[in-house]
């Protein structure tokens, strides 16, 4: 028998869901890799690579000046 638990139980245990539109993906277009400090801790964003995270990172300084300088692009 497994441990599955009721719907109801699995919807309370939920706090918060992410809006789509708030979802960007913020690609590294350099052939540098970046470590992004973020308050959740440091990032590492390879050469070519993109990351899935919030819109509100480009609230940041540090994400804000590489987005201005071309080096990462908000997909």
């Amino acid at each position: 028998m497994g441990n599955k638990l009721p719907k109801s139980t699995f919807a309370q245990d939920v706090t918060w869901l992410e809006n789509p539109d708030d979802i960007i993906i913020l690609a590294n277009r350099t052939n540098k890799n970046y470590i992004l400090d973020l308050p959740t801790g440091r990032y590492r964003l390879d050469a070519g690579r993109r990351m899935r995270t919030l819109r509100s990172i480009l609230k940041h300084a540090q994400i804000m000046e590489l987005v201005q300088d071309g080096k990462l692009a908000v997909e």
